[in-house]
């Protein structure tokens, strides 16, 4: 009877390493300290939090939510700063982005904004609230919102004077609800659930409010947190601009620092709460990795967060099960490891291919040299340690697009201030083994021009100003040798199953297309390729053009 409640208790001891524990950190580490430290000590009115795919944007967001009187916070991971700033005088309240079905237009859309601040503000100001009328506490559509804001701000500061707050919205997507309608024909530019959400905010005047607040209280600060769009320059990551938008500073929300993820692998039984820590115990645990299983860690997951999250999960469930069937909590076997990295490699298979695919519209945008220098860097990757430096001269090589690259997809993290270092061996593994493929692919693929011998080319050789070689993606290679073919009237579908083999999205296709035109604009000084009423495309003097 002892033995199966023993079994049991092993079985069901939750997992502290789960995406799912309460309020979304494990423990008492959440990796972002030094984030987090540049966010309170930056002085930005607004913030403008880029951040790739399962990079921990939400999670962060989150953590920053704690109040000061949780039993622990994102301030207790900061005591160097404790003696310099009021950490307890800091606070980040979320706005709920997720409008009603009666939402409809941009006046309804403002008014829900609006009471959704008032609503994340409530904690702090409740204490002077009660001088209010009930009619106050629910203020009518119209100007009267934004008089309740202001006015719940200045009982907040009453309440909490000499601090500061921040609100922050995410999972702009939200406000992408199927009915509603967009509010200006300008937003047609707006091709994602992001843009679109994005484009609301805007033109309803939220983020108009937002700046007015930001510029009426030195204290007041908005988050608004976006995915990265996968491109080779920060210049390129924005197509819907407005006046409001700009006053934003960009901030990208990278992979851990080295040390941050050494204190992460480093987390005792005592960082997940007393009441964990007495069931873990009881069951005959006393530390959660080795030191030897934590340099495993590192060097298999590198510092990226969701790698990290996945490696200390499953990593902890094998452990719990040996647990159970040996009835004690030790070190995992070498010959154990190899079956360890084979789960987590088919449950992250999913998360690779998703940055694999980002990675490659990123280098469709950017220039040839580009890409065979990343070619040439995920080739010496198997050879390396995540706790080995990256070269300054190498990184400084890389040039701006590959560092960028690199660093805003969560592959290296880069920081003036600091060392850069290899990403893990699982990711290593992975981006090394594509690189192959794509160089083995590439005979069969013309991808290697036969009289030159370098990648894909387009000659121009205009009358009297010599010949122009311009380098080209694969993509741009396809659609170019496709209107070659039919110059005068091109059609989109045409274009699609000669570039891509089948009909695909038409915004993906579309972007495509601008950039194309674009980049052969700015090299020949003219417009190369006309856009037809009707979807058609034409392509001026295709005399000019050979592809090689």
């Amino acid at each position: 009877m002892t033995t199966i409640e023993y079994e049991t208790n092993w079985l069901t001891l939750p997992n502290p390493f789960g995406s799912n524990t309460p309020k979304g950190i494990p423990g008492y580490v959440s990796g972002r300290s030094t984030d987090i430290a540049e966010i309170i000590t930056g002085r930005q009115g607004a913030i403008l939090l880029l951040g790739a795919p399962n990079i921990g944007k939400s999670t962060l967001i989150r953590y920053l939510q704690w109040p000061p009187t949780a039993g622990w916070s994102w301030r207790d991971e900061l005591p160097d700063l404790r003696d310099q700033l009021n950490l307890n005088n800091i606070y980040f309240m979320q706005i709920n982005l997720t409008p009603p079905e009666d939402v409809g237009n941009e006046d309804q859309l403002l008014h829900f904004f609006l009471k959704e601040c008032i609503t994340a503000l409530q904690p702090l100001y409740q204490e002077q609230s009660s001088n209010h009328s009930q009619d106050d506490q629910q203020p009518p559509p119209g100007p009267r919102d934004l008089y309740r804001l202001i006015q719940n701000i200045r009982d907040s500061r009453r309440g909490h004077p000499n601090s500061r707050y921040f609100v922050m919205l995410d999972t702009i997507e939200s406000l992408d609800r199927p009915g509603m309608k967009l509010f200006d024909i300008a937003t047609s530019r707006a091709k994602t659930p992001q843009e679109r959400g994005i484009a609301r905010l805007d033109q309803c005047g939220a983020i108009r409010t937002l700046v007015d607040l930001i510029d009426e209280f030195n204290d007041f600060g908005v988050i608004l947190s976006i995915e990265s769009l996968p491109r080779p320059s920060i210049d390129d990551q924005f197509t819907l601009i407005s006046a409001d938008l700009a006053r934003f500073t960009t901030m990208t929300l990278q992979t851990f620092t080295k040390e941050n993820t050494v204190k992460f692998l480093r987390q005792e039984p005592k960082d997940f709460g007393d009441e964990w820590v007495h069931t873990f115990e009881q069951l005959g645990g006393n530390y959660i990795f080795s030191e030897e299983e934590q340099t495993w860690l590192f060097n298999q997951a590198g510092t990226h967060p969701y790698l990290l999250q996945q490696f200390c999960f499953h990593t902890f469930n094998f452990k719990c099960e040996y647990a159970r069937l040996r009835n004690a909590w030790t070190d995992i076997k070498e010959s154990d490891k190899g079956a360890i990295i084979e789960l987590i490699n088919r449950r992250l298979s999913t998360f690779l291919t998703r940055i694999w695919i980002r990675l490659q519209e990123a280098f469709d945008r950017s220039s040839q040299k580009t890409r065979s220098t990343f070619y040439e860097f995920i080739g010496s990757l198997p050879q390396k340690y995540a706790n080995e430096e990256i070269p300054a001269s190498t990184w400084e090589n890389f040039g701006p697009e590959l560092r960028y690259i690199l660093s805003s997809e969560g592959i290296v993290r880069y920081d003036p201030f600091q060392t850069s270092y290899y990403p893990g061996y699982t990711l290593s593994q992975y981006l090394a083994q594509k690189v192959k493929e794509t160089r083995e692919q590439r005979p069969t693929q013309q991808s290697i021009s036969p009289t030159t011998g370098r990648g894909f080319w387009l000659s121009v050789n205009r009358p009297e100003q010599g010949i122009l070689s311009i380098p080209l993606t694969e993509l741009e290679y396809r659609l170019l040798k496709t209107m070659l073919q039919y110059p005068d009237r091109c059609n989109e579908l045409e274009l699609m199953k000669g570039a891509w083999g089948k009909t695909v999205d038409k915004s993906a296709f579309t972007q495509r297309m601008h950039h194309l035109r674009k980049k052969l604009k700015e090299q020949c000084g003219m417009e190369i390729i006309e856009n037809r009423y009707g979807g058609l495309y034409s392509l001026n003097h295709p005399e000019w053009f050979h592809l090689e």
